[in-house]
């Protein structure tokens, strides 16, 4: 029993990256009907930046987090004002094609500087794990779970209690009947855009003391939170908290108890059940959009 609740653990750690992953690609796809295919390589600036900022700077982890953070946004106002916005008419299609690019562009913008090599940063917290009931818990991954649960109860705050919230909502339900009563579209858009990368960038940075950063890493990412979003149900907000914290299980448990060098499949098969026995997902609505 000690051993699963250990795993379960270390799976809800790895779960709440995935959750804020899942996050910033359903706000994107609530916002405007599209799947934001270049989200992985927003996670894996969001790594490099704070890492450059701890590494070359000399910034502590929290600084480097909180300037991770702010210049993962700024690239997704960026992206939304510069390239999605002057194409925001076009067919669907047209519109993941062009995230499709936009995740190679990155990639190689990332690869001039660091190349293929791979590096690192240290935990911040690099003692003795903590100790509850003979229990062990690694203390970087109590921090990420809680810096995680902290961002993603701040943005289920703003959707609920701001005036900028209220918009967001309107605008995922009905685009055209939010704009006709006044509200700025453009500005909706590109403060999701902006919150979506945030949380993007706060998951690769939270994820540099844990895994190795290197510019091909956002792949990875980008299936578990797609596959979050499935199990939680596309569009639903709720549902992608949930189903990053369930794909992170899933996957440990895979690992652990099937086979470690098959934890990867482990996203797959999520997805390919769950879109052939319940397409909704775990809270998805009636009305579905293949993508």
């Amino acid at each position: 029993m000690t051993e699963f609740v250990i795993l379960v653990t270390a799976g809800l750690a790895n779960g709440s990256l995935y959750a804020l992953v899942a996050l910033g690609l359903v706000l994107i796809y609530k916002a405007q009907d599209m799947v934001q295919f270049g989200f992985g390589e927003i996670f894996m600036a969001g790594a490099f930046i704070g890492y450059s900022a701890y590494a070359y700077l000399g910034l502590s982890y929290p600084a480097s987090f909180l300037l991770a953070i702010l210049a993962g946004g700024l690239v997704g106002l960026l992206i939304e004002r510069g390239l999605i916005r002057p194409i925001a008419h076009f067919p669907h299609m047209t519109l993941v094609m062009v995230t499709v690019g936009l995740s190679f562009m990155l990639k190689g913008i990332f690869r001039i500087p660091f190349a293929q090599d791979v590096y690192t940063i240290p935990p911040m917290f690099g003692g003795s794990p903590i100790i509850i009931f003979d229990l062990i818990f690694a203390s970087q991954n109590l921090l990420t779970t809680a810096t995680s649960l902290v961002l993603t109860l701040g943005l289920l705050l703003l959707f609920a209690f701001t005036d900028l919230g209220k918009q967001m909502r309107a605008t995922a339900e009905n685009m055209f009947g939010a704009q006709y009563s006044g509200i700025n579209i453009g500005l909706v858009f590109a403060t999701t855009w902006g919150l979506a990368s945030v949380m993007g960038a706060a998951a690769g940075i939270l994820s540099a003391p844990i895994t190795a950063l290197f510019p091909d890493m956002g792949t990875r990412i980008l299936i578990r939170g797609f596959a979050a979003a499935v199990l939680g149900g596309f569009g639903s907000v709720p549902g992608a908290i949930v189903g990053g914290y369930l794909i992170g299980v899933i996957e440990t448990l895979f690992g652990f108890y099937v086979a470690t060098a098959l934890i990867d499949l482990s996203a797959f098969l999520v997805i390919m059940v769950v879109l052939i026995f319940w397409p909704r997902g775990l809270f998805g609505t009636k009305e579905i959009t293949r993508v």
